[in-house]
């Protein structure tokens, strides 16, 4: 069984599923170099079936993320009529009509006689690029983001509680469900006027920051914030969200504003406030919220055993909150749970639908499910680009010994090596890394390679053996993907002061092994031999603004773009 899913939303991205795994995912923008880049993912389409070596003609089905095309960061910007028409509802139409999830059936039916001619469209793309299948499936958004957390989890449950929370797709932006016997059953759906993500977007964007991009931005500085005075302005903020008093797995806006009038209205209510202190104020908000609906799924539905999903969860303070319950038995969260995992759901449910059976998906493994390079290419690139720059070209057998040695001595080292990680986080292929022992690195790097806000933390790949050592984080939850930002240990201050948020000391950790990073978890154990420390500084390969690099020439651009110190190219290491 062979499938395709695509996203041709926010961060397009194709995905191909085989026989209950995935064998290739990649965005788009990792090809057309544009961050973010919003539309239909055909660059990427193609990439996949080059890495597996699969043609048009072998894929079985299609599906296809999302009943209604998703907005791009633009649309957080210029009007549409549509938004005047929607206002003048919110000022005539009772609260409790405007908050119900009984719009959303409406919506969709409406909608499939809206967007007929986007179905039309993306299936007249498929046929030019040259698929012959009459099987394609438009998912519902966040059945899409349900399907990834279930059938992926690690953990075997009978029962799962399953919940999806993103800023909107296809007239919802929260859902409580049931998973078990195979099959995703929903409880509770929240219609997106109501969404509580969309709410931090916009504070995002008051604060004169990239909506729908960087949220990571306030979250990363709201740890700043005073006490006193973070509380004053979430007294404020308050009054915009609250869980329904009729129905606990429901939270409700109470503002009387749809999502994109809250910047008019913050100019009434936070003009004058201090950016730190709103950065804290919306996170603490974010976090009652989501804690308290978390919390009376697991005592509605009587289930402790979480998957989560959906661009909500890519908040990794939530998640380390959410981690801590007495309530979660087993906690289980997709990595980069943003719009770009949606074309993943549609894999596997196009496959279920065409009679895979669902027993039969394999519990995810490592995410590295992009293009690799082999020698020839390696090479091919280094003579177009490096000829006559004038520097210096070696080749090593124990590559990871060199690097490892280079890092310990204080050089930043941008390393390319295996297939690209697919999603938002650099996991060890293509990926930055420094010696994290001084905090002065930060400097250097946000200044001269990855020119970042000043605020804004790094964050470690720590071996395994050294996860107790230095995180406060429960036993049974593994980190392989940077989904979660435990408070850490004395130790750890120590020995990795570059890889903690300044202030607060938390890490948004990947803990790496031997038997899912081998070559990476090789060349953090050399480090370690030689340091002592069991963890390096590990940033994603990119400048500020770019995506992660993906080729040999990418790489090769942004290390005479920055300052990096070294570039690793498989076996070869490149000094300035």
């Amino acid at each position: 069984m062979l499938t395709l899913g695509i996203h041709d939303g926010h961060t397009a991205t194709a995905c191909l599923f085989e026989d209950g795994e995935v064998i290739a995912c990649i965005s788009e923008e990792r090809l057309n170099r544009i961050k973010e880049w919003n539309g239909f993912p055909e660059q990427a389409i193609k990439k996949c079936l080059e890495i597996t070596g699969k043609t048009c003609d072998e894929i079985d089905a299609v599906g296809i993320s999302s009943l209604m095309p998703l907005i791009g960061t633009e649309d957080y910007y210029k009007p549409q009529k549509y938004k005047r028409f929607f206002s003048y509802l919110a000022k005539i139409l009772p609260e409790n009509i405007l908050q119900s999830s009984a719009n959303i059936k409406l919506i969709h039916k409406i909608s499939q006689t809206l967007f007929r001619s986007r179905r039309q469209q993306i299936i007249s793309k498929l046929s030019k690029i040259g698929f012959t299948t009459k099987n394609i499936f438009f998912f519902e958004h966040h059945l899409l983001h349900a399907a990834t957390a279930y059938y992926t989890s690690w953990y075997p449950n009978d029962k799962t509680l399953v919940l999806t929370l993103d800023g909107s797709g296809d007239a919802i932006c929260a859902t409580v469900n049931i998973g078990t016997n195979g099959n995703i059953q929903r409880v509770a759906e929240v219609f997106n006027y109501n969404s509580i993500c969309d709410f931090y977007t916009r504070v995002t964007q008051f604060l004169g920051m990239k909506p729908m991009s960087h949220e990571y931005k306030v979250m990363g500085m709201a740890p700043y914030a005073s006490e006193k005075g973070r509380n004053e302005v979430l007294r404020i903020l308050t009054k915009y969200f609250k869980i329904s008093e009729q129905n606990p797995l429901l939270f409700v806006n109470t503002s009387g504003c749809w999502k994109w009038q809250f910047t008019k209205e913050f100019k009434k209510t936070l003009m004058g406030k201090r950016f730190d202190l709103i950065a804290g104020a919306v996170q603490d908000l974010f976090e009652e919220i989501v804690l308290n609906w978390v919390r009376n799924a697991i005592k509605v539905t009587g289930i402790g055993d979480i998957a989560l999903a959906g661009g909500g969860f890519m908040n990794v303070k939530v998640n380390y909150l959410i981690s801590k319950l007495p309530e979660v038995t087993s906690l289980f969260i997709f990595p980069s749970c943003g719009d770009e995992s949606s074309p993943i759901g549609a894999g596997i449910l196009s496959a279920l639908k065409m009679g895979f059976s669902p027993e039969n998906i394999k519990p995810l493994g490592m995410v590295y499910w992009g293009p690799s390079y082999n020698d020839k290419e390696i090479e091919n690139a280094i003579n177009d680009k490096l000829t006559e720059t004038g520097v210096k070209i070696n080749r090593h057998e124990n590559i990871n010994s060199k690097i490892a040695q280079k890092i310990a001595e204080g050089k930043i080292v941008g390393r390319f090596t295996g297939r690209m990680e697919w999603g938002a986080r650099a996991l060890g292929n293509r990926t930055i890394l420094a010696d994290p022992r001084s905090q002065k690195i930060i400097h250097r790097i946000n200044k001269a390679i990855k020119m970042r806000d000043f605020w804004m933390p790094f964050a470690p790949a720590i071996l395994k053996e050294y996860k107790n050592k230095y995180l406060l984080l429960r036993d049974d939850f593994k980190c392989p993907f940077m989904t979660i930002a435990p408070d850490t240990k004395p130790d750890t201050w120590e020995d990795i002061p570059a890889g903690l948020h300044p202030f607060d000391k938390s890490s948004r950790a990947q803990i790496i092994d031997p038997e899912n990073h081998p070559s990476f978890y090789d060349l953090v154990s050399l480090f370690e031999k030689i340091t002592g420390v069991g963890g390096v500084l590990n940033t994603s390969f990119n400048l500020h603004g770019d995506p992660i690099v993906c080729s040999p020439e990418d790489a090769i651009d942004t290390f005479f773009k920055s300052e990096l110190d070294i570039l690793q190219l498989e076996d070869y290491l490149i000094e300035k």
